[in-house]
């Protein structure tokens, strides 16, 4: 009966992995039913999936599914935030946010997360909250690229009005003469 139960529980955890575009890694213990119920509702409003997995059924899924390894991360009581696009930066800064209500022994913690098809475990998983989102790079490349061109209209504009200025001088001075038409 068990293999029957797990497989299903393989299926439909592979099925939410192909159709995911990020997830995110939560190891929990000791952590309250009212904690744990608040932790959902808040992941539910923001458009999360979040479910306690199996870590061997997790493990080979994602293999299987994503074609990568997160075994390192998967220890003891874990649960996997699916977040549809690359939103498992939002659903970290949504979880940290949560967990402020312990001052100490925070029982949940960001042990992993799968970003544009890439890994992250270890001590870079505690860092993922604090990653921009793509929105936010985005803002950044084009500010990076809209600068040196704003630089450069503005100096092509200098250059015309210095011209301007001088073509202007030279005419009030009386010292230009008449250009003869060409032709």
């Amino acid at each position: 009966m068990a293999n029957i139960v797990n497989e299903i529980l393989y299926r439909e955890l592979e099925r939410d992995i192909r159709a995911m575009g990020s997830c995110l890694l939560l190891e929990f213990d000791k952590l309250s039913v009212g904690h744990d119920t608040n932790l959902r509702r808040k992941l539910r409003e923001a458009g999360f999936d979040y479910r306690v997995v199996k870590n061997r059924l997790a493990s080979k899924a994602m293999r299987q599914a994503a074609n990568v390894d997160i075994t390192p991360a998967l220890k003891g009581k874990c649960g996997i935030i699916f977040a549809h696009e690359a939103r498992a930066i939002e659903a970290a800064k949504l979880v940290r946010e949560a967990l402020k209500v312990f001052k100490k022994d925070v029982p949940v913690r960001v042990v992993g997360g799968v970003i544009e098809g890439e890994a992250i475990v270890g001590a870079a998983a505690q860092a993922i909250a604090d990653m921009p989102d793509r929105n936010t790079v985005n803002a950044q490349l084009a500010g990076a690229i809209a600068g040196p061109a704003r630089k450069l209209a503005s100096m092509v504009a200098a250059l015309q009005s210095g011209l301007a200025r001088c073509v202007q001088a030279r005419v009030d001075q009386g010292t230009m003469s008449e250009v003869p038409a060409a032709g």
